[in-house]
């Protein structure tokens, strides 16, 4: 069920998705709702879920007879969400000060964390749809690029929101942050085969 909370919160990040700035003043803001906004990971686990499940059913035949059992690849999925979602912002955390961003940074992991439950739902969708064998495979593949790209603009445009600062400045953060998920996935991937 999806509380006034966090109905308000995902409804101002969709509208920071369509470029209203307005949708701001639908998060919270206060220590508790910085502390709240780590709890959207749980409107993003049936995202999540179906992500994974069409990737662990898709997976080439050599990888699924030699690779790890059903219970190692989600356990390392969801190990490597978990580390993902709190992994860039301990760093942040760590080097607000310095970035000159530590007024500014409670807000922007606020916006960040409910934008991902947006963010996760179209990746989920194409893949879905790849999985029931609707769209094919290397068609879900470029949409599926086409999303990531999108979605990049749209934590760009967060960070512009949220932090300000220089457009060398978002562009490198948003960088950031999608290095940071691509270097822990390939981690979780080597140290459990999956």
């Amino acid at each position: 069920m999806i509380t006034p909370s966090a109905s308000s919160a995902l409804t101002g990040a969709f509208e920071l998705f369509l470029g209203r700035r307005e949708g701001l003043t639908r998060f919270d803001f206060s220590v508790d709702g910085f502390w709240r906004s780590f709890g959207a990971v749980l409107y993003m686990l049936p995202f999540f879920a179906i992500s994974v499940a069409v990737e662990h059913r898709l997976r080439p035949e050599d990888v699924t007879i030699a690779g790890p059992t059903d219970a190692i690849f989600l356990v390392s999925r969801g190990l490597d969400l978990v580390l993902d979602w709190i992994a860039m912002p301990i760093l942040l955390a760590i080097f607000a000060r310095r970035l000159g961003i530590a007024r500014s940074y409670a807000s922007y992991i606020v916006v960040r964390n409910w934008a991902s439950v947006i963010m996760a739902a179209p990746q989920a969708a194409i893949a879905l749809l790849a999985g029931l064998g609707v769209v094919p495979i290397e068609f879900a593949a470029v949409v599926s690029l086409a999303i990531v790209g999108v979605m990049l603009r749209y934590h760009y445009q967060i960070v512009g929101a949220t932090l300000g600062k220089s457009v060398g400045f978002r562009v490198g953060l948003v960088a950031a942050d999608l290095a940071l998920s691509l270097i822990l996935s390939g981690i979780f991937s080597r140290l459990f085969g999956a």
